[in-house]
């Protein structure tokens, strides 16, 4: 924590899906280690495909965690980017506007079909059109 604090470092941690970790895969459960861990510099990010493995609906556990969120991932499930797939971002980027989200939204992929650029272009038109 002290190296945190030196190098003024925000800690993420994010919780993933059962098909990739046995160790917080709900939201719920990470901000449970932050609220334990209790210091300013541990924080949540948020992924759009890891949360299908919540409970609730993306949105939903957007607002429900949105005093720990620091970082959040657009992605869609088939591992793709934005607008990529069958996921409406709409309510997503809907919630994080409710929660007063104001830092960064990376796109995350893990298939790069067709290319990085056009992924990175096409998310990027997808998400302006959401707004």
């Amino acid at each position: 924590m002290p190296a945190l604090e030196q190098s003024r470092v925000t800690l993420c941690l994010e919780p993933l899906t059962t098909a990739e970790t046995d160790f917080l895969n709900l939201a719920a459960e990470a901000v449970g280690m932050i609220r334990r861990l209790a210091h300013p510099q541990v924080k949540l990010i948020l992924d759009v495909k890891a949360m299908t493995g919540e409970f609730a609906p993306a949105p939903d556990v957007i607002r429900a965690n949105a005093d720990q969120l620091a970082h959040f991932h657009a992605n869609d499930p088939n591992l793709r980017g934005p607008g990529f797939g069958d996921t409406d971002f709409r309510p997503i980027f809907e919630a994080l506007r409710q929660a007063h989200y104001d830092k960064w939204v990376s796109v995350e992929v893990f298939d790069y079909t067709p290319d990085p650029v056009t992924i990175a272009r096409k998310s990027i038109e997808y998400m302006r059109s959401c707004e």
